[in-house]
């Protein structure tokens, strides 16, 4: 009996039946098979490219920055290390490295990854300038092209969104903030990126740091002895610096170049590097193996991939700075005891800087401590190590100058700031005048007792005086204060209600952080007595906070006065260094105390140190706050960035003979506005007058100790 013939396929029907059976047998096969063996760093050189307009467009060459290499083979799931700390310079490839690792995770071994920056507007902005168009460049990764990274707005719903990139092959990776604990929560992740690690807060919403959020994330898959932890960051002040405190946990790897001229192998430090007198852009390197000085051009050719060598410290030994070829592979196959891996990119083995750069840029920094700390961190990788105590009080006395007075105008100055700290009880002021490299004089300084919680009343009235008062040049002309900076973060819409009576005043609010500048922005901010809470209602306008940095303002001056005192004690020998403060002769011994209040501490919150600047013991600070305000006055008039041309030509025309006929436009810009007291005539009267007939007739007498008196002994 034959078969029914509907149970017999057609020859074309048999044909398909057979071809889905070996698209089956492949699929199943593909699903058995492991990935293939191969590295993150085997990965970008197969397949990452660079778009178009990228400083270096086109395929990703490893001889291009040899020594990101080995980071790449680490975070293989092949190398047993769970951990790696990059602490890096500026733009030397640490954060490419884990982009590469990005890529290959989403092609190679797909999981669940997070992306942490610091905030979540930091980490979208990378998604948007940095993720995306290395998918769109690399066509393994492009979907347009069948590449592992899933569209956005799929419609489906499976694709890719603002927050969540999804992998074709399976996995996805978290773009989350470490300002944000809604982000870091209800995953389990077995692969993390920390970016930009040391702007991380410590606490985040009393939850305890982000960095134990982001370990409880990866407890499951760290269990399993699978996880894997990327940590990215230039480093800040030492003792404060997250990724310098993980990276002195780890085995501290340094980059050692290969000496074209011995063969001998040396760890490359600053000091390494000499140039002529006043030519640093003629910089070489003197090879500390055998001497012989090596131009910038040869740096490529001495950077092999092999040149990492973990440097840490084990039962007292650690490899020399010098190594011979043959003792290399002792050196890296020392027993490490367990630790993690940690590299240190430093601007001297950077592929992208120059020796020169890094020997112009330091010379440029020396006088500013400032400038030296940014160059430390972003230019050469280390941490800044921060002088954290004042100089004593007493040694500020040799600063004094005998020949001025607070009633008098020096020579030297033609910019004026007053800075104003706010307390409850009264108001502290300081003038401060400033010339060519931020070089400052101290004018005045007192305090003023009364109320400050109503505005316009009590002590506000008084420093509507204080804050008219002109400075009489040599030839004449009567200048008031060009900026006014009011500590707005007590008693908040008082100090508003006296900055909104000039466009030259400013309510600024202090906040620490050795990353903050010295004058920002920053979100609306309103403050009661007692409470520090962020304004909930729509902002406005011109709404938002001018912040003061007042970690590094502080370091600012604190080094200043110090190479002052040294330039004293030296009977002004040598060149004036920049930022030469000088006082008065009325400067007081409380003066003095209050400016050299505090110190940087070492203190622990969660478990973690950092470092901070405190008032110590029973001192005040109030005149240093003040200190700091006229810094950021001098911010706000950018008077850093001006040439010395520019000062030379800005004293001359205030230096100049008055024209009694032209009213002084300055003068008449910081009158207040109507309703208000009257303001000191612009025209300035002769030289020769006495000290009350001039713009002291608008400031009230003090005691001996710089207080005011009350405001019944003023002379109107």
């Amino acid at each position: 009996m034959n078969a029914p013939t509907f149970l017999i396929p057609s020859p074309y029907a048999a044909e398909v039946l057979g071809a889905n059976a070996v698209r089956i047998n492949h699929a199943f096969a593909a699903g058995l098979r492991p990935p293939p063996r191969m590295t993150p760093a085997e990965w970008a050189e197969k397949y990452r490219e660079f778009p178009d307009d990228a400083p270096l467009p086109g395929p990703w060459v490893h001889s291009n920055a040899p020594y990101l290499v080995e980071i790449m083979e680490a975070l293989s799931p092949h190398d047993p290390c769970s951990e790696i700390d990059i602490m890096k310079c500026a733009q030397s490839g640490g954060s490419a490295s884990g982009e590469n690792w990005i890529g290959y995770i989403s092609d190679i071994a797909p999981g669940p990854l997070m992306y942490v920056q610091a905030t979540i507007t930091a980490a979208k902005d990378w998604l948007a300038e940095k993720f995306w168009p290395m998918v769109e460049a690399t066509r393994r990764l492009n979907p347009e092209k069948g590449g592992t990274v899933m569209p956005k707005g799929a419609r489906k719903g499976d694709g890719s969104t603002s927050l969540r990139v999804r992998f074709r092959r399976g996995g996805w990776m978290l773009i989350a903030g470490a300002n944000s604990a809604a982000t870091l929560r209800q995953h389990s992740i077995r692969y993390v990126i920390e970016d930009d690690l040391d702007q991380f807060p410590d606490n985040l919403d009393n939850q305890g740091s982000p960095e134990g959020m982001i370990t409880a994330r990866l407890r499951t898959y760290a269990r399993q002895g699978i996880s894997k932890r990327l940590g990215i960051s230039t480093p800040t002040i030492k003792g404060g610096s997250k990724i310098g405190r993980r990276y002195r946990a780890s085995d501290q790897r340094r980059f050692y170049l290969k000496c074209r001229h011995c063969g001998s192998r040396f760890d490359p430090v600053f000091s390494d590097l000499r140039w002529p007198d006043t030519r640093p852009d003629l910089v070489e390197l003197v090879a500390p193996c055998c001497g012989v000085p090596v131009a910038h051009w040869e740096k490529e050719l001495m950077s092999l991939a092999d040149g990492w060598v973990p440097t840490v410290e084990i039962n007292g030994e650690k490899p020399p700075r010098v190594l011979a070829e043959q003792e290399i592979a002792y050196w890296k196959a020392r027993d490490l005891q367990g630790r993690r891996r940690g590299y240190h990119i430093t601007g001297l083995i950077s592929a992208f800087m120059t020796w020169a750069q890094l020997a112009v840029g330091f010379v440029d920094a020396q006088g500013d401590v400032n400038k030296l700390k940014t160059w430390t961190n972003l230019d050469m990788g280390d941490e800044f190590e921060v002088k954290g105590d004042a100089p004593p009080a007493e040694e500020l006395a040799i600063l004094r100058e005998q020949d001025w007075g607070r009633d008098q105008v020096p020579w030297g100055p033609s910019i004026f700031t007053l800075g104003v700290d706010v307390q409850g009880d009264g108001l502290y002021f300081e003038g401060v005048g400033w010339a060519y490299g931020l070089e400052s004089w101290g004018l005045d300084f007192g305090f003023i007792p009364g109320a400050t919680d109503v505005p316009g009343e009590g002590a506000w009235a008084i420093l509507e005086k204080v804050a008219q008062r002109t400075f009489v040049m040599p030839g004449g002309k009567a200048y008031g204060y060009d900026q006014i900076c009011v500590d707005a973060g007590y008693n908040t819409e008082a100090a508003k209600a006296f900055c909104k009576r000039s466009p030259k005043r400013l309510a600024v609010f202090g906040r620490p952080g050795w990353s903050m500048p010295i004058l920002g922005r920053g979100q609306a901010i309103a403050y009661q007595v007692g409470v520090n809470n962020r304004r909930k209602a729509k902002k406005k306008a011109g709404d938002d906070a001018h912040l003061v940095g007042t970690f590094g303002a502080k370091l600012w001056f604190y080094g200043v006065l110090r190479m002052s005192i040294a330039h004293a004690k030296a009977d002004g020998e040598g060149p004036s260094p920049m930022g030469l403060v000088h006082f008065g002769r009325d400067a007081t011994t409380e003066y003095f105390e209050m400016l050299t209040a505090e110190s940087v501490v070492t203190e622990k919150v969660g478990g973690e140190t950092r470092r901070v600047w405190k008032p110590d013991p029973g001192r005040q600070n109030h005149w240093l706050d003040c200190r700091i305000y006229n810094r950021a006055a001098a911010e706000a008039l950018a008077l850093g960035s001006l040439s010395e041309a520019d000062w030379l030509a800005g004293q001359a025309l205030r230096y100049a003979p008055a024209d009694p006929n032209q009213g002084d436009l300055v003068s008449m810009m910081n009158r207040p506005l109507s309703g208000s007291s009257p303001v000191v005539s612009p025209t300035a009267p002769e030289p020769s007058a006495a000290p009350e007939a001039r713009g002291a007739a608008e400031v009230p007498r003090t005691d001996p100790d710089g207080v005011y008196i009350d405001s019944s002994d003023w002379r109107l």
